[in-house]
């Protein structure tokens, strides 16, 4: 009998239809045919999409007659999918909410998993996003406690996209960046591309143009090895965007024109639009008014067509504009009348503010001071019924939320009463059943009791060793470091003093002795590159920038330093807080990031070295890169190089994660995840 892997269980899925059409012709109702419709159900969504819907009907019938709830919650699960395929949004939420009970009631935490990252989904369609993040955390929290890389990725993206929608750039990036982090980490390039896509839009959303041309770069060349047509008309269209903001415009216009052949290859006239529209507005800019006018009425048409008023708004609004710069006032005001009219069905204030704005501004310069004063009285109402409006939200959801707090409230008093009833009701029983089992329970207690001291008193023993191990190891390496501070700055304060002094002396020698000036020069030489040398030692022992800013500033210092050598390109990106951490861990961390550089500079024989550092409250992720010969990480594993065992010794001491991909030819990425609370950094995929 063939079974499916659709859902949850991890067992080779049919692709024959015909199989599975075998499959169900059993008579007899089982949970193999259950799967079976599911899996037909999963085929047919983009062949039938009815046909898709009545597979899943069968698979709950049978699963509910023979008392299958994983099969009742997995058809519940697949229509809800065929029918938010259909654009059945509110439909797709009630059989999702169904399908999250049942998985609730039988307490299986992946099924739900799966329903509160599809709950998300379908709220952010539905424009609803005030519980949209909490599902989104809900999943994150089981697939955490799984130890689920992959399911992750898909969460962290999509509360970077709730993030975005919603303009908190900041929280966005940083959820992509964790996104992007755990795909490199595990190996996943299918969705890689189209997440850095997003990041890149973040930036530019947040003006940081340079990082999102950057990240957006990275994303077409993703796309372009994938052969990802879908997503390329977004990026060569976002690209024209930053290049003109950065005033580039010949390079904008480029890319414009290659989002436009992508469009068309694509099919996708949403973007081909949208492209016409980001075109226009950079004619617009140059004062190119008829290459921009016929892009804004071929959009406008296509907006027609699909009754998207917003695009309709912005482009009449641009379309006035332009024509009162062409002082083309008729077709000026005609333009923003169409916009207001538009506007006011569609209750869009902040349009309707930004088009009186420029109808006053356009009245006044031709002196119609009677018209310009009513339009700027129009926008100063909108303006105060902007800020009421948005007062009044605010105050409705602190409303909803102690409204939502009471009723909670309320329900727990009543489970409350509830669960003192079933208590007086079974407490007799309960106390019976007790005696009863001490009884038993008190047997078993002195026959094994002899045994379990013994197995605890060697674990006991164990735990010891181990914890006399690990003290013995941080001691050392304490010492070490203490060590190494005292040394640097005795080479400093002592050494670095005394042959400041000496230089001083012997200056004063060669002032007094001219027949010896030649060899006092020498010597003096020799004196100013020790102490050059006695300062290199005391910095590479303990630097300065370390103890006095912090980590992240020192290893920005190391980075400028490596930067500087020639042939050789260095780049850091911290991510997160900036905040110092423990100095210890901090000292850790800079020897590890060290010993990596000096292994690149002395094997590696690399031109580029990327170092990226992700901080959150939880952990500090470290991923170092560089572009060398690579080595045989098995090989080098077992010779138990110095360097190697160093970094290795420094991770275990902080309870961190460490990972070395790298082979021949090929480079080499170090991994490491150093937690900042106990319990924290995913285990290696």
């Amino acid at each position: 009998m063939l079974l499916s892997t659709l859902h949850v269980n991890a067992i080779v899925l049919p692709v024959d239809i015909s199989d599975l059409f075998a499959c169900i012709s059993e008579d007899e109702d089982s949970k193999e045919i259950v799967d079976c419709y599911i899996d037909l159900a999963r085929q047919y969504r983009h062949i039938n999409k009815d046909s898709s819907l009545l597979f899943c009907d069968r698979a709950y019938d049978i699963s509910k007659r023979i008392g299958y709830a994983e099969g009742q919650c997995d058809a519940l699960y697949r229509k809800c999918q065929t029918l938010d395929y259909m654009g059945e949004n509110k439909m797709a939420l009630q059989y999702n909410q169904a399908c999250l009970n049942i998985a609730d009631s039988i307490g299986d935490s992946l099924r739900m998993a799966k329903a509160y990252f599809k709950m998300a989904g379908l709220l952010n369609e539905s424009a609803s996003n005030q519980m949209e993040l909490e599902y989104y955390h809900k999943a994150l929290r089981i697939f955490r406690q799984r130890k689920d890389t992959s399911a992750l990725i898909s969460v962290y993206n999509g509360i970077g996209n709730f993030y975005k929608d919603v303009a908190i750039y900041d929280s966005s990036a940083y959820y992509y960046h964790k996104s992007i982090y755990l795909c490199e980490q595990i190996g996943r390039t299918a969705p890689l591309g189209r997440i850095i896509g997003n990041l890149g839009m973040v930036y530019s959303n947040l003006e940081d143009y340079n990082n999102a041309e950057k990240y957006l770069l990275l994303s077409l060349e993703h796309g372009l090895r994938n052969n990802d047509i879908n997503d390329l008309p977004m990026v060569y269209s976002r690209l024209g965007v930053v290049s003109f903001m950065l005033d580039k415009n010949d390079e904008a216009l480029g890319y414009y024109e290659l989002a436009e052949s992508a469009s068309i290859a694509a099919g996708n006239m949403n973007s081909l639009n949208e492209v016409y529209v980001n075109r226009a507005q950079l004619y617009k800019n140059l004062g190119r008014y008829d290459e921009a006018l016929p892009l804004l009425k071929e959009a406008l048409g296509y907006y027609r067509t699909q009754d998207y008023a917003e695009g309709m708004i912005a482009i009449w609004i641009n379309m006035g504009w332009i024509y009162a710069q062409k002082q083309m006032t008729t077709k000026a005001f005609a333009y923003y009348d169409s916009a207001i009219i538009l506007a006011e069905e569609n209750m869009d204030l902040r349009n309707l503010k930004g088009i009186y704005g420029d109808m006053y501004l356009l009245y006044s310069d031709l002196g119609k001071h009677k018209e310009a004063l009513n339009a700027y009285i129009e926008y100063q109402q909108i303006s105060d019924s902007i800020y009421t409006l948005e007062k009044t939200v605010l105050i409705n959801e602190l409303l909803l939320k102690y409204e939502k707090e009471k009723d909670q409230l309320h329900i727990l008093s009543l489970e409350n009463e509830n669960l003192e009833k079933l208590r007086q009701r079974n407490v007799l029983l309960f106390v019976a059943s007790i005696v009863v089992l001490m009884a038993i329970l008190l047997v078993f207690f002195f026959i094994y009791k002899g045994r379990k001291n013994r197995i605890i008193s060697r674990q006991k023993i164990r735990q010891l060793e181990e914890e006399k191990k690990h003290m013995a190891a941080r001691f050392l390496v304490e010492g070490e470091e203490k060590e190494r501070k005292r040394v640097a700055l005795e080479l400093h304060d002592n050494l670095g003093v005394l042959l400041s002094a000496t230089k001083m002396q012997f200056t004063e020698i060669r002032d007094k002795s001219p027949e010896n000036e030649v060899l006092i020069k020498k010597a003096s030489k020799f004196l100013e590159q020790a102490s050059k040398d006695v300062r290199k030692i005391s910095h590479n022992l303990m630097p300065g920038l370390l103890t006095k800013l912090g980590l992240f500033e020192a290893l920005e210092d190391l980075f400028e330093n490596l930067d500087e050598i020639e042939g050789l390109e260095a780049i850091i990106d911290i991510v997160g807080s900036r905040e110092r951490i423990e100095e210890n861990k901090e000292i850790m961390i800079y020897r590890m990031v060290q010993e990596m550089a000096n292994n690149t500079l002395k094997y590696a024989e690399a031109n580029n070295i990327d170092l990226t550092i992700i901080v959150d409250a939880e952990e500090l992720n470290i991923s170092y890169a560089d572009n060398g010969k690579g080595f045989d990480v098995e090989e080098m594993i077992n010779k138990k190089t110095m360097g190697l065992q160093s970094i290795q010794s420094r991770v275990k001491f902080l309870d961190g994660l460490f990972k070395i991909d790298s082979s021949q030819g090929v480079g080499t990425v170090f991994r490491i995840c150093i937690p900042l609370e106990p319990g924290h950094c995913l285990p290696d995929s």
